[in-house]
């Protein structure tokens, strides 16, 4: 039992001392994730199932983003004033139905459109699920919490785009319904086992301040910077689904949809593995000076793939940007709770997801149209190039936040 004990603190660290609802979250994001198995395909499946080209399955994805955005918005004021639980379960619900559709209906453009509805659903549930970690998790387990629900997310996407690669090959109606499945399992879970939280929180030292949310928020400087910049990390970081899934269907031709879900596994394997690792690892360092670090691994994985590479240096583009994307991960939201009041979670976690989300809007529009007109590999170093400005802006951020501190440690003394 000794034995046991220290091996779970030695893999774990602080994640054992979360509270058990957030452990309930836990395996409901690994549910999820691992049952996702129709929106990281949604390009293929646009191009490959319905003959669309880069640029109009550019459209379509632009279209699923705008509204998962909306989801996002309308989600973030609901589960402020209804509680968390109920309006999660509503939203899975809406997408579990509207993706169960898509798997009795033949392979025509009506499925696109369902999905777009359906998407409104799946981008609700993002805002909401990264509220209920603040309201489970009191202050100073909030980085821990975030990481938790992370390594979730990708314990799920280790076997879900394997699993989805295989079902999209050979039995594509699957590829729909088994996603509806999961999230009727998920839905059953989080009835079970997570408890309703109130809109002030389970845990709420943070004094309600007057005024509307966009006002609350613009009066926040360091998290509106944050926002603004998450927007240009999101443009580059939507390559990973479009731009990606074009790049090894070039490369690969018919094993293109395997060689993606292959990646997105290797990128799995290296949260797995890692997560725990840099949360303690940079625990003590600022959440802005992290986020930074994790844009510059953005740049070189992403630099790496101006150029025609093997699937082995393809493999070492993945396992580079995916550790970025840990460190990005796992400060995010911690980032974002330090400097938000209780009474306004899920607002504020919409407002940064829609300005988020609004990168991702823009990305397979402009890359669509880049890589029609100047190949996959400009459109990459365009890439690389966006996520080292995130890189010097982050890095103006970090500044900026310890010059305010250490103005109000020389007030204070």
């Amino acid at each position: 039992m000794k034995t046991q004990g220290w091996l779970s603190r030695a893999l774990l660290g602080r994640l054992v001392h979360l509270p058990r609802p957030m452990w309930a979250l836990f395996f409901i994001q690994i549910i999820l994730r691992g049952g996702d198995f129709v929106f990281p395909f949604v390009t293929l499946f646009l191009t490959r199932k319905l003959g669309l080209n880069g640029a109009e399955a550019g459209l379509w994805v632009m279209a699923n983003v705008v509204s998962s955005v909306l989801g996002t918005v309308v989600a973030g004021k609901v589960s402020d004033h209804l509680g968390r639980r109920r309006v999660l379960a509503a939203c899975m619900l809406g997408a579990c139905l509207l993706t169960g559709l898509c798997g009795l209906l033949p392979p025509t453009m009506l499925i696109p459109k369902v999905l777009v509805a359906a998407c409104f659903f799946q981008g609700s549930m993002k805002p909401i699920i990264a509220a209920l970690v603040m309201d489970l998790c009191p202050p100073d387990q909030r980085k821990e919490g975030y990481s938790l629900s992370y390594l979730g997310v990708n314990l799920g996407v280790a076997v879900g785009p394997m699993l989805a690669g295989f079902l999209f090959e050979h039995h594509l109606p699957w590829t729909f319904l088994g996603n509806s499945l999961a999230l009727s399992c998920a839905i059953a879970m989080l009835l079970w086992l997570v408890p309703e939280t109130h809109r002030e929180g389970l845990h709420a030292p943070d004094r309600a301040l007057p005024g509307g949310a966009v006002q609350a928020f613009l009066a926040r400087p360091a998290l509106a910077a944050y926002a603004v910049i998450s927007i240009f990390v999101s443009f580059a970081y939507a390559q990973t689904g479009f731009g990606l899934t074009l790049y090894t269907s070039g490369m690969f031709g018919a094993r293109g949809a395997q060689c993606f879900g292959f990646l997105m596994t290797c990128n799995a394997l290296v949260v797995i593995v890692s997560t725990t690792l840099l949360t303690r690892a940079t625990r003590r360092l600022s959440g802005a000076m992290v986020m930074g670090l994790g844009t510059a691994l953005y740049t070189a994985g992403f630099a790496m793939m101006a150029f025609r590479l093997d699937l082995r240096l393809l493999v070492v583009s993945t396992l580079v940007w995916s550790a970025g994307e840990v460190l990005l991960a796992i400060n995010t939201g911690a980032y974002i709770a330090s400097h938000t009041p209780a009474h306004l979670r899920g607002r504020f976690q919409s407002i940064c997801e829609a300005m988020s989300s609004s990168g991702r809007i823009l990305s397979p529009l402009v890359f669509g149209a880049v890589i029609a007109g100047a190949g996959i590999h400009l459109a990459w170093l365009l890439t690389a190039l966006v996520t080292l400005a995130c890189t010097a802006a982050f890095g103006m951020l970090h500044a900026r936040n310890a010059a305010v501190l250490r103005d109000q440690l020389l007030a204070g003394s």
